[in-house]
């Protein structure tokens, strides 16, 4: 068949099992629970075959909703929505692209009854487009954050209950300037800012916000605000939940997002990335 710029296909759209099982494409653990989704944007899907020959897709498969994978809160894996005739959550990883010819995928229709709401679709965006705009927190931060206090793990706890009305926190570490910090009494500056949905229920996500956030006040306090009233190696100057409705892009653009599966600069710390 031949490809042309009305193909049915477009980014978010999912393979049927007849394709899923004529192009190999089966979960290798749970291949009964196979979903497909296509990555390759739409642009890209509609160029002649000839230049770009292949669809990229990533193979996932049905999956219980797990709250620091959605809203693109962890690079490597995403915890998706299909709204639709029988909606379902979907698990997908990063490492599971796949590629296949385009001319091969031309022979099938994608599925019609289910579909990525408009919201869901941009954060499948976001997600595929986070391993490419990684930044890194200082070595010696994620040191300290991870290894050294465990407060990583902490803040992924007070995040995790919350699942989709929090959609990321977001750190402000010595207000964007590189600082060499040496010793536990050369304390980072830290500020935290815990983003939450505006709709379908604000009031709602207002208060998940700020139970995570005074959570992660508490952690931080008992683990580095010493006795005598001090901090040690890291100042939370706050912690503040705040709606997408409120938050300005120019005070986006200052702030990184902390990924639930930060890697640092190092091989074997974690990251952090920029926000999308």
């Amino acid at each position: 068949m031949e490809w042309n710029r009305e193909t049915p296909w477009r980014q978010g759209f999912l393979l049927g099992n007849d394709a899923i099982d004529a192009l190999g494409l089966r979960h290798p653990v749970s291949p009964d629970k196979t979903i497909v989704v296509v990555a390759t944007h739409d642009c890209d899907l509609a160029q002649d075959p000839q230049f770009e020959p292949v669809v990229e897709v990533v193979v996932g498969c049905l999956a219980a909703k797990d709250g620091n994978c959605t809203h693109a809160k962890n690079a490597r894996k995403l915890h998706i929505e299909f709204a639709g005739d029988a909606p379902f959550w979907a698990e997908f990883e990063a490492t599971a692209k796949v590629d296949v010819d385009k001319l091969k995928l031309n022979e099938y229709a994608p599925r019609s009854d289910v579909r990525l709401r408009v919201e869901d679709y941009a954060v499948l965006q976001m997600w595929l487009a986070s391993r490419y705009r990684r930044s890194a927190f200082a070595d010696e931060f994620e040191r300290r954050l991870t290894k050294e206090t465990k407060l990583a793990e902490k803040i992924a706890k007070a995040v995790k209950p919350h699942g989709e009305l929090i959609s990321g926190v977001f750190f402000d570490v010595d207000e964007g300037k590189e600082v060499t910090r040496v010793g536990p009494d050369d304390t980072y500056m830290l500020d935290i800012t815990i983003l939450h949905t505006a709709e379908p229920d604000f009031e709602a996500a207002e208060n998940a916000a700020q139970s995570a956030a005074d959570a992660i006040q508490k952690a931080f306090k008992e683990k580095l605000f010493d006795p005598s009233n001090k901090w040690q190696h890291i100042e939370l100057r706050f912690c503040d939940p705040i709606s997408e409705s409120v938050l300005t892009y120019q005070v986006f653009r200052q702030l990184k997002r902390w990924r639930l599966e930060h890697m640092s600069l190092a091989a074997d710390p974690q990251q952090a990335l920029l926000p999308e």
